[in-house]
């Protein structure tokens, strides 16, 4: 090569020493598991789905509600690719550097799987119809959150959300009338279930550790995602503009009342509560509060 073009290399942090030894069985566990559940969204059969007799709205409402559901998976992916990035250059342990690249595959499979329901429903979208969710989305690519915060803590951020989604998607799933849904479902929750398994896992290791500053601004990165975007349209249709919300309630109604493993609009913020208090319960003795979320902790009062 000439000179000139090895000039031209961006320079990366030295990766030296890369570490061999098992420090974290637990997470070396989670790894083992990985591999040993792998799965493949190109093996489940959705020709109930394309087969079914369900009216032209209904699969569009469904269509887009799964669409909705694969650009939110697809957004996890920029976030492990920084945690990989991170963890090689921070010489983390090689399980953990594993669980984040088995982290990554795994979200996007969940991506390719809602993928396949609403192609299966009629079609995939590629990008939001509305102008509002075109400006929802990217923010799930905002790592300025993250960059603020320790290693640990920034991924400790996420996998509280994965438990947050995993309540969620369980609604979702008890839903499904449809077998080939039914069974995407199950799968994308035995990988969120070790998603969640990791987070346990980190509290129990690292949240001691963690400075007074790192534990309030955990919790207030909790409190900023969830009202910020996840309330916006993907976990609930709460905080979005009056007309989105109508239309986008009225799809995700048909798409709940067909069987299409959704969950109605009405039933969203109960479930995201209940969610919350219990991760409120399992960072307290750690010293991490998270702030009031008025949208979700309001409702308890308004009802």
């Amino acid at each position: 090569m000439q000179p000139s073009l090895l000039e031209e290399l961006t320079p990366v942090p030295n990766p030296y020493p890369i570490r061999s030894e098992t420090e974290y069985p637990e997470v070396a566990h989670l790894c083992r598991q990985a591999r040993e559940l792998a799965w493949s969204p190109a093996d489940i059969d959705f020709s109930d789905l394309r087969d079914a007799d369900l009216p032209p709205e209904v699969r569009e409402a469904g269509a887009e509600w799964w669409s909705l559901r694969a650009w939110m998976e697809h957004g996890a992916i920029p976030y492990g690719t920084e945690r990989l990035r991170e963890a090689v250059f921070a010489h983390q342990p090689m399980e953990i550097k594993q669980h984040i690249v088995n982290f990554i595959a795994e979200e996007l499979r969940h991506h390719e799987a809602s993928v396949m329901v609403a192609q299966g429903l009629g079609a995939y979208q590629d990008e939001p119809r509305a102008d509002y969710f075109k400006a929802v989305i990217p923010r799930f690519h905002d790592e300025r959150d993250e960059k603020q915060m320790s290693f640990f803590a920034g991924l400790a951020v996420n996998t509280l959300f994965e438990q947050l989604s995993g309540e969620l998607l369980q609604a979702r799933y008890e839903n499904a009338r449809f077998s080939s849904i039914r069974k995407a479902c199950q799968l994308i929750l035995r990988d969120e279930a070790r998603h969640i398994q990791f987070g346990r896992i980190i509290m129990r290791r690292f949240f001691s550790e963690l400075s007074s500053d790192d534990r309030r601004m955990l919790g207030d990165k909790v409190a900023k995602k969830l009202r910020g975007s996840l309330l916006n349209g993907v976990y609930a249709v709460v905080n979005l503009p009056d007309e989105e919300r109508e239309r986008a309630g009225r799809n995700r109604t048909l798409a709940a009342e067909h069987g299409l493993g959704a969950t109605h609009p009405d039933e969203e913020i109960a479930i995201i509560r209940r969610a919350l208090e219990q991760i409120r319960a399992d960072v307290a003795p750690y010293d991490v509060e998270i702030p009031e979320v008025p949208e979700v902790d309001r409702a308890a009062t308004a009802h």
